[in-house]
Formats: structure tokens, C-alpha cells, sequence
């Protein structure tokens, strides 16, 4: 590790991609139940941006957390673009573009909005100052 605390909602976000992999199976019991339609390249899109970013998030890797952003919008204007037509390179419909335009807008959303830093306000050492405390 390089000694910086993780990112987490990068890596929340990231681990919500993957977890949503589970919807794949969710036809397979007695009634169906498909909240989300993900199959196939839709899948494989949504399986590898979120380990990347969580990935991302437990190395703190902004390029690489910008980039599964980005890869989950794309994926989600895409299917948009397709929807109705004989043409469907992510096997989804609206729900796929719902999940990976929320996930891929809040992974850009996280990573792109500046957070401060803890560096910036370092704490004293002197027990006779505060946080709160005025300069001398």
C-alpha cells in the first residue's frame, strides 16, 4: 500500500457494480424476478469497471476511478442509443441504462468533485492550541 487511506465511495460504488452482477441470476427461481436486465457484454462491461474501481478506491487511483466512470456512462448512452432497435451490443433495455448511468455518473461525481484535504489543515502539536484556537 502507499499509505493512504482508502477511497471510499469509489470503492462503495465499485462494489455495488459488482454486486449488481447478481440480478444476472435472478430468473432462475420459480417466479421471475428481474429487476435489471443485464446479460452478456452489458455484463462483462458492468463485472470489469467495478473491480477497477475498487481497484481504484482501495489504492486511491483517480485516473483509473475517472476512467470506470466514464466506461459505465458510455456503456449506459449506448444501450440508450440502441434501445428499440434490432442492434443491442449490451443485451439491456432501460434498466441497464439506469444502473450503469447511476453508477458511472456517480463514480465521476466522486472522483471529480475536489474533497479537502487532510493534509491542508494539519493538527497541532502544541496542547496549548486547539483546532478551533486563533493565531498568534
Amino acid at each position: 500500500m502507499n499509505g493512504r487511506p482508502i477511497d471510499m465511495p469509489v470503492l462503495v460504488l465499485g462494489g455495488a457494480a459488482v454486486v449488481s452482477s447478481v440480478f444476472t441470476f435472478s430468473s432462475a427461481g420459480p417466479t421471475q424476478v428481474e429487476f435489471i436486465h443485464i446479460r452478456g457484454t452489458g455484463l462483462v462491461l458492468l463485472l470489469i469497471c467495478g473491480v477497477a474501481a475498487v481497484i481504484a478506491g482501495t489504492l486511491r487511483l483517480r485516473g483509473l476511478a475517472i476512467a470506470s466512470g466514464a466506461a459505465l456512462l458510455a456503456g449506459a448512452l449506448l444501450q440508450l442509443l440502441q434501445a428499440g432497435q434490432s442492434t443491442n451490443w449490451l443485451a439491456g433495455d432501460g434498466s441497464t441504462v439506469a444502473l450503469m448511468g447511476g453508477l458511472g455518473i456517480g463514480l465521476l461525481a466522486v472522483t471529480l468533485t475536489p474533497r479537502p484535504s487532510s493534509a491542508a489543515d494539519p493538527p497541532s502539536t502544541d496542547p496549548k492550541r486547539t483546532a478551533h484556537a486563533e493565531p498568534d
